[in-house]
């Protein structure tokens, strides 16, 4: 449930300077100066008034430890309300007029709900307070106990309903232990801790961990909340979007290691660079004449105390100013660790090494020359295999013939059967595995959409925001309505190009532009000078390449059916290369060795479970 931002703002201003004196007073502030609604602070120690009223949006600000506190905070926190039941009690009390009908309401359909964990918390109790957080904070953020004694984290949706439940032990955990789990025989969804008793009136903080949202809460900053499964998933983006999007200012407070770094580099731009805040806290301690890792807010709360903790928060800074870099900032290539796609080909892979993310690749091929192939295989089924979601522009072949040239070569030739020798036909049950591991991940433009470049520029950052796709097939070039006469159209390639540019760089993105050539008098290989368009296309694009296919004439010479010709790598350097290689007819597959053409895709290969650590 989402409740429009306009509301909360005119339930707020209806109450008006009532609401100052209501908390006052609930709240016994000291030395209250009940005209002007000045007060000593009641969150920190103060000898001189510096906690003031803002007449205008109607909150408390403390000049000294910069806390803003309102109505809604005052209703969830000293009355101990959710968000949602903080606005009934407001709209009831300004006259707003507000259907509720959706709280406690289970809404999803074939879902199992999990049950509350109402244990014993003696073990609970005990090991938090090891980490300095008190019952009270254990018991604001409901976090229960199983029969073993295990702390239970309950996470409730925006309508109050407990949606996920999770497990950890109430100790100090021994190497290699199960770290964290979620309850049997009950479903999961990928929500935010602690988010049913948020204010998006105020900024809000997301850490990695309960604990951290515990550390933050004790330390007096209860607009937190945190990730479900640790810094690597980021499912809790598209699942929590319309939520999120309530927010002005986000400030992210991530783990201090490599996966942490990764996660506040990857989720700044699809929460909106523009809105939000980054922390500066210390990062290590010294313990017995030695300096040690502080990882988390935790951790900064038990070694430097509250005080530190909600100045790191208030402290928070603007990320830094996009488009300029200090030369000295700009960190070294990592050629290993920096991410990227392979082609699938080991030959081309030792030339490109990967498609680097935040690049543009352009690929070009005559007619039938097995271009579209090349993009299902490449563009397609190697990103999903390598774990990857895909968003496809494709207007030249009809979706039903696509997905099934996409799902011959998910099937591989052994899974697929040929009927009177033209026909082909994936095998009984595989079919149906196929489409269970793509699902979800394939994203196709509708034909039926825009096809205007701004449309799909649009589609894509949401794409790329809410969902977090990190492949984008632009096929091809011919079929974007560059919204311009004939007279300008070549300037609108290169803006368009410029734009695809932008984008993979913004998002860390890799997007394949298919383009076609010019027209030529006869069939032959082509060189990145016969692409149509502005030559600003390939002057811009981090990769060009070409495939051939090998008429009549040129395979009495060779064994080969196609040949791809690698134009451009700029960041390797190496280029102008050639790769010969075969067609499959059955599984639509090219290869080069036995290994290519009978490899297995994500479908047939075993899941791992994945472990995490939040505390």
């Amino acid at each position: 449930m989402i409740i429009p931002r306009e509301l909360i703002e005119d339930a707020k201003q209806r109450m008006g300077d009532n609401a100052a004196v209501i908390i006052a007073h609930d709240l016994g502030f000291e030395q209250f100066d009940e005209r002007n609604f000045r007060a000593l602070c009641y969150w920190h120690k103060e000898n001189t008034p510096s906690l003031v009223w803002n007449q205008k949006d109607k909150y408390y600000h403390c000049f000294g430890c910069s806390r803003k506190y309102d109505i809604i905070d005052h209703y969830m926190d000293f009355y101990n309300l959710t968000f949602i039941g903080a606005m009934e009690r407001l709209f009831e009390e300004t006259g707003i007029e507000f259907k509720f009908g959706e709280k406690h309401v289970k809404t999803k359909r074939e879902y199992r709900y999990p049950y509350r964990e109402d244990g014993d918390k003696t073990k609970v109790y005990e090991y938090y307070a090891l980490r300095k957080i008190s019952k009270e904070t254990l018991d604001y953020c409901d976090v229960g106990a199983d029969e073993q004694g295990n702390a239970v984290f309950h996470y409730y949706d925006t309508n109050d309903v407990l949606t996920t439940v999770k497990y950890r032990p109430s100790r100090k955990l021994k190497k290699g232990e199960t770290k964290m789990w979620c309850q049997k025989h009950a479903d999961t969804t990928q929500l935010l801790f602690n988010m049913n008793r948020i204010n998006p009136s105020q900024p809000l903080l997301i850490c990695e961990g309960e604990s951290d949202v515990m550390a933050a809460i004790e330390s007096g900053y209860k607009n937190v909340v945190s990730v479900p499964f640790g810094a690597g998933t980021e499912g809790w983006i598209e699942e929590c979007w319309d939520w999120l999007e309530q927010f002005e200012k986000i400030i992210i407070w991530s783990d201090n290691d490599t996966e942490g770094a990764k996660m506040k580099k990857s989720i700044m731009p699809r929460l909106g660079q523009w809105r939000c805040y980054d922390v500066d806290p210390p990062t290590t301690v010294e313990i017995d004449g030695e300096l040690k890792r502080v990882k988390d807010i935790n951790e900064v709360l038990y070694f430097y105390g509250k005080e530190k903790v909600l100045s790191v928060i208030t402290d928070a800074k603007e990320t830094p100013i996009t488009n300029v870099i200090d030369l000295a900032d700009i960190q070294d290539f990592d050629w290993e660790n920096s991410e990227g796609l392979y082609s699938g080909f080991d030959e081309f892979d030792g030339w490109i090494h990967k498609f680097f993310f935040g690049c543009l690749c352009v690929i070009t091929g005559i007619n039938s020359s097995g271009k579209s192939v090349l993009v299902n295989q490449m563009c397609i089924a190697e990103p999903l295999n390598q774990g990857y979601d895909v968003f496809v522009f494709a207007e030249e072949l009809a979706k039903p013939q696509l997905k099934s040239w996409i799902e011959w070569n998910f099937a591989g030739r052994k899974n697929i059967r040929m009927i009177d020798g033209q026909f082909k036909k994936i095998k009984p049950g595989i079919k149906e595995l196929i489409t269970d591991w793509y699902k979800g991940k394939v994203t196709f433009y509708d034909n039926d959409a825009d096809h205007t470049a701004t449309a799909i520029l649009a589609k894509m950052e949401e794409l790329a925001r809410r969902r977090g796709v990190k492949v984008f097939v632009i096929d091809n070039l011919m079929k974007v309505d560059l919204e311009c006469s004939s007279d300008n159209i070549w300037q609108r390639q290169k803006e368009f190009t410029i734009k695809l540019v932008n984008f993979a760089n913004k998002y860390n993105a890799l997007v394949f532009l298919v383009a076609h050539p010019r027209k030529t008098e006869m069939i032959r290989r082509l060189s990145k000078l016969d692409i149509s368009g502005s030559g600003d296309i390939t002057n811009l694009a981090s990769y060009v390449m070409a495939i051939h296919r090998y008429t009549k004439e040129e395979k009495e010479k060779t064994d080969y059916d196609c040949v791809i010709d690698l134009f451009k790598n700029r960041i390797t350097g190496t280029q102008d290369k050639s790769l010969d290689i075969y067609f499959d007819t059955i599984s639509y597959r090219f290869w080069t060795d036995k290994g290519h053409l009978n490899r297995k895709y994500g479908w047939e290969k075993e899941g791992k479970q994945l472990e995490y650590d939040p505390f």
